[in-house]
């Protein structure tokens, strides 16, 4: 349950004390895992396993090649997936690091960049040419997301003290696979596994940018009271000024996991987690205005970090730009309780109710202009920003599993209902009063989603495993929009206004996979996925719309290889997807707006991964992948699409030892200029290149520990800033600086950690 003091609003589609039995629901079952004295202990470990596999060396999930290599694939799964391995986010990424930057760093497909540090912002993942938004994420299979949008952030949700490992399906997967925007594929982290021994951790970290970082973890193991349950406690403690000027961040957070066997067929998992994140990022253009940092305006103070790529913010009161004129403050709460049980008869049951919280509350200056001073900006009207954008979500996924002669029948639902109040009012960001710009809009809608799917696995010889099947979404959205001040008006003097919209997709699957030999499979498959459009389609005057936009739509077709010896593993794919777009829209004659599709695109690639075993504890990882998307009409590219992107590790990991280096290149992508009638292929970046370096060694034997770790590593070896984002700010800006109010983005510099931790 979340705390008191973020407690959600509830509206009209769900009663308080509906919210209140629900919830001590959630607690009640939570309360029986905890009193649970069974037998039996859960793995939770997604797509691929963590920790290999059963059956021995025989079994390719024991191999070497398997275990060592950072990223594994699984010959038993007819798509792309991938899964980054514990040890990997133990060793090879800084333990500030969040779910963003971990994924990043080395997920074949995955690409983005941190602007202010590893954990001092939300870093977002794009995932083969898809934006944000664009595909799922979940957390031990269950689907996180804000309601308006199905967009992450990774400053607040699930940092790298939570997570296990981090899976990826390059594909909208199979019916079975649930979620709101598997149109670009899903991203799925995992929980920390649980240890059958007691043991605590504690330990603390230091940094580049004034960055510290405390965290200790405490495993029960099982215990002779609860032989067959054990639980863990985990809380952290995060402060960062961050690279970029005047951008500090801080964060804690807990979370607490327990497993135990119910009976002998029935097994039960329950997850809580609470973030807590402030911190003081400038309401401005984000990326940063170029005209900032390169020019100094006549009688503003200087004492600022001016001539710098890293430039947010300033010290100077005088400024629009103060950073002390802006404040976020964002808490998270995620929770499930699992039950997984063998029913007999070959079928067997996992089921997981869940609920999460989040709240983000900001004011913030509303600046736009470069060298803006703070007076020009209050004469505005509109010179802050008081901003809520919360929500409560309650869900359920039942899966079901028939295992037959003829192979395994999978079915089940998800169920989730959300309710959102958010608003954006007009202040002044020194006083907090209203302003004369009035409200900019204020809605509260609840979102439900039903997601049906059934699927067969059948086993048409020993070797081919053909699987049909079909999933059915509806998205339901309701929405009551407050009159305003300019989003949709006065409203003709109501005070509000109600829609609803609904939205249905049928959605098929089919993929085959053939074993070569018990180590080898290729597969082939055909994939169709979706994403609900966002609640702001009726954003638009009056809040009328007569032709409400249909989701977005791909079909995928892709052929692929695993491969896993005991000295290399080696995937491979090709794959082509066809992409309805995002929408544009008009005003019909009575005055209200419609929708329709815009442009389709064609999405292309070929990709690859491998690892070998190169012995004496040394081994080499390594992926590629070249991508080519244009727009079926002009034949275009679209924005922020990379034409390749590669990643190349060397680790070596004995005697204590864990050290390694990883080398991630983004090639070029281009920038669109939205202000132009040519908005495509307008200006191209230049590749990324970003290696890290981590060394780590393990002592054990020390009085009083079982052991203690050191940590140290470097993020960006070469100290490069390199150009992430640039968008025109005029129809004749060719290239940044061309004029005052380009933006752009820059990755953040060379980065050290230190980071020393003893285990109890």
């Amino acid at each position: 349950m979340p705390p008191l003091s973020v407690q959600p609003h509830i509206g009209g589609y769900m009663t308080s004390t509906m919210y209140f039995r629900l919830s001590v629901l959630t607690i009640a079952l939570a309360a029986a895992g905890l009193n649970s004295s069974m037998a039996q202990q859960i793995t939770d470990v997604g797509i691929v396993s963590g920790t290999g596999g059963a059956g021995g060396a025989d079994n390719p999930k024991n191999y070497e090649s398997v275990k060592t290599s950072p990223v594994r694939a699984s010959v038993e799964v007819a798509r792309p997936i991938a899964e980054i391995s514990q040890d990997y986010v133990d060793n090879f990424v800084a333990p500030t690091s969040t779910f963003a930057s971990i994924t990043n760093g080395i997920m074949p497909g995955a690409y983005g960049y941190g602007t202010n540090g590893s954990g001092g912002g939300d870093e977002k993942i794009s995932f083969r040419g898809f934006k944000d938004g664009n595909f799922s994420m979940t957390f031990d299979g269950i689907p996180f997301q804000d309601s308006n949008d199905p967009t992450h952030h990774s400053q607040i949700f699930f940092p790298s003290s939570f997570i296990g490992g981090v899976t990826a399906d390059r594909s909208p997967g199979t019916a079975s696979s649930i979620g709101p925007a598997n149109y670009g594929g899903t991203i799925g982290l995992l929980s920390r596994p649980l240890s059958d021994e007691f043991h605590s951790t504690a330990g603390m970290t230091y940094g580049s940018f004034a960055t510290t970082l405390y965290e200790a973890e405490f495993q029960s193991g099982y215990t002779k009271e609860a032989p067959n349950t054990k639980f863990m406690i985990g809380a952290h403690d995060f402060n960062s000024q961050g690279a970029q000027t005047f951008n500090p961040q801080q964060r804690t957070g807990v979370d607490f996991k327990l497993e135990s066997a119910l009976t002998a067929d029935t097994k039960l998992t329950a997850f809580a987690g609470y973030t807590h994140y402030t911190s003081n990022g400038g309401g401005g253009p984000s990326p940063s205005t170029y005209a900032v940092y390169n020019n100094t305006a006549t009688g503003i103070s200087t004492s600022y970090n001016k001539g710098s790529p890293m430039y947010l913010s300033s010290d100077d009161p005088k400024r629009a730009d103060y950073y002390d004129y802006s404040h976020y403050d964002v808490t998270a709460f995620f929770s499930y309780v699992g039950f997984n049980s063998n029913l007999g008869d070959g079928w067997k049951l996992d089921n997981k109710t869940y609920y999460n919280n989040y709240v983000n509350k900001q004011s913030y200056a509303n600046y736009s202009a470069p060298d803006q001073t703070f007076a020009a900006l209050v004469a505005t009207g509109k010179g802050g920003v008081d901003k809520l954008n919360s929500y409560w979500t309650l869900g359920n996924i039942l899966r079901l599993t028939k295992d037959t002669e003829y192979g395994v029948l999978r079915t089940g639902m998800q169920l989730e209902y959300s309710d959102t109040p958010r608003h954006q009012n007009y202040i002044n960001p020194y006083t907090g009063a209203a302003a004369s710009g009035g409200i900019k809009f204020n809605e509260e809608f609840t979102t439900t989603i039903f997601q049906p799917y059934a699927e067969f696995a059948f086993k048409a010889t020993k070797d081919l495993t053909i699987t049909p099947g079909i999933k059915y979404n509806v998205y339901s959205q309701n929405l009551t929009q407050y009159a305003d001040s300019g989003t949709v008006g006065n409203l003709g003097g109501a005070a509000s206004v109600q829609h609803t919209g609904t939205y249905n997709d049928v959605l098929p699957f089919l993929d085959a996979r053939y074993m070569l030999q018990r180590n080898w499979s290729v597969y082939g498959q055909f994939a169709t996925g979706d994403v609900i459009p966002p609640s702001s389609v009726f954003d638009v005057t009056g809040a009328n719309v007569s032709t409400l936009p249909q989701p977005i739509k791909t079909k995928t077709y892709q052929i692929g290889t695993v491969y896993q010896g005991k000295d290399f593993s080696v995937d491979a794919d090709v794959f082509q997807t066809n992409a309805t777009t995002s929408y544009s829209s008009g005003i019909d004659s009575s005055g209200a707006a419609y929708y329709y599709q815009g442009s389709a695109i064609t999405y292309r690639g070929a990709e690859a991964a491998g690892n070998i075993v190169l012995g004496g504890g040394f081994n080499l990882y390594a992926n590629a992948q070249v991508y080519r998307a244009t727009y079926d009409d002009t034949g275009l590219s679209p924005a922020n699409v990379p034409s390749d992107i590669e990643a190349v590790g060397l680790y070596y990991v004995n005697d204590g030892w864990a050290v390694g280096t990883t080398l991630k290149r983004v090639g070029p992508q281009w920038q669109d200029n939205t202000k132009s009638t040519q908005v495509n292929q307008w200006y191209q970046l230049d590749p990324v290149y970003l290696t890290n370096f981590y060394v780590n060694y393990t002592i054990k034997g020390l009085p009083g520990l079982s052991s203690a770790k050191v940590r140290f590593g470097i993020d960006n070896l070469f100290n490069v800033n390199y150009l992430t984002a640039f968008v025109p700010g005029s129809a004749t800006s060719a290239a940044p600086g061309q004029n005052t109010a380009d933006t752009v983005a820059y990755t953040a510099g060379r980065a050290y950690y230190l980071s020393l931790s003893g285990t109890f």
